[in-house]
């Protein structure tokens, strides 16, 4: 199954709709309608969390599935635009250095500047706030002084069900489904960040900077999320080629790891990127992004984003 958070154009209310095979959605209220089923309120509501879990899901389920047996009308592109599947989470973690082709160019990247970068033991990341979060085909803006936007395509988690320190063998039991994040990122100001060794906070918040979506594709119409191809273009280029199967520390693992800070219903991981990204260029200044461009980020089986550079 797969949901969408719909945004209306004019007057921004919202609500989830149906994913059909060809990318047409579906308001939920009323294909409910047209399937005479009841739903409650808080399961049309994409600022909500009820919907996202078990017994949530499966409520949807049941109306999705019988789509095809109505005569309910696909919402109007004019009048109603993709956001973020899940708009307001409690928190957002972005893994950091969690392929290991992507920690190498980052080595290389750090001992131009004689900082030894580890291969990491242990799962690490920073925070991504709401607020960064943008639709999957809303414009990714550069911030006034930024002439070193980059862009990083993920595998995001989105977490259905509460999670305190589960094992990795019951972790993926609590993962509604998932979606694509292109994580940008300032990246002198992120240098300057970790050079400080405080943080990485203001070089990857930006509002806009977490591209997200197309929609929520759920857990049990992805299967093993160790086997998904993830790709990103930049007009037409290939700049990342990998799969999630090359994952030092894999969904499960991550989950297991940051349970112990309370994961809740709505809540996002982001799991890190692959190598080829702009900073590990040989000439990063000519792969930074610039305005008018197009963004493209696909990963198998969860659709893609597409982004144009403002």
């Amino acid at each position: 199954m797969r949901v969408a958070n719909l945004v209306h154009r004019d007057i921004g209310h919202r609500t989830l709709a149906f994913v059909g095979d060809t990318g047409s959605a579906f308001p939920v209220p009323a294909s409910a309608e047209a399937a005479g089923a009841v739903l409650p309120a808080a399961l049309t509501d994409p600022l909500g969390y009820r919907w996202l879990a078990p017994e949530g899901r499966a409520r949807l389920a049941e109306v999705g599935a019988r789509l095809d047996e109505t005569d309910a009308a696909p919402a109007d592109p004019a009048v109603w635009r993709f956001g973020p599947p899940v708009p307001r989470p409690g928190k957002i973690i972005a893994a950091g250095r969690n392929y290991m082709d992507h920690v190498r160019e980052g080595q290389e990247i750090w001992a131009k500047r004689g900082r030894k970068v580890e291969i990491p033991t242990f799962p690490t990341a920073f925070a991504k706030f709401p607020s960064s979060l943008t639709g999957p085909f809303d414009p990714l803006p550069i911030p006034d002084g930024v002439d070193d936007l980059d862009y990083e395509v993920e595998l995001a988690v989105v977490i259905g069900a509460p999670a305190l320190n589960v094992s990795a063998e019951r972790a993926l039991e609590h993962v509604a489904g998932y979606a694509i994040c292109n994580d940008a990122g300032a990246r002198g100001i992120q240098r300057r960040e970790m050079e400080a060794q405080i943080g990485i906070v203001l070089a990857k918040n930006f509002p806009g900077f977490a591209p997200m979506g197309p929609w929520l594709t759920t857990a049990d119409a992805v299967g093993d999320p160790q086997a998904l191809q993830l790709t990103l273009e930049v007009d037409g280029e290939v700049r990342q080629d990998a799969n999630t199967a090359d994952m030092m520390f894999p969904v499960a693992e991550l989950i297991a790891w940051w349970s112990r800070t309370g994961l809740e219903a709505g809540d996002i991981l982001i799991t890190g990127t692959p190598s080829g990204v702009a900073l590990a260029r040989d000439v990063p200044e000519k792969y930074y992004l610039r305005p008018g461009q197009t963004v493209v980020a696909r990963i198998e089986k969860l659709g893609e984003l597409r982004n144009p550079v403002v």
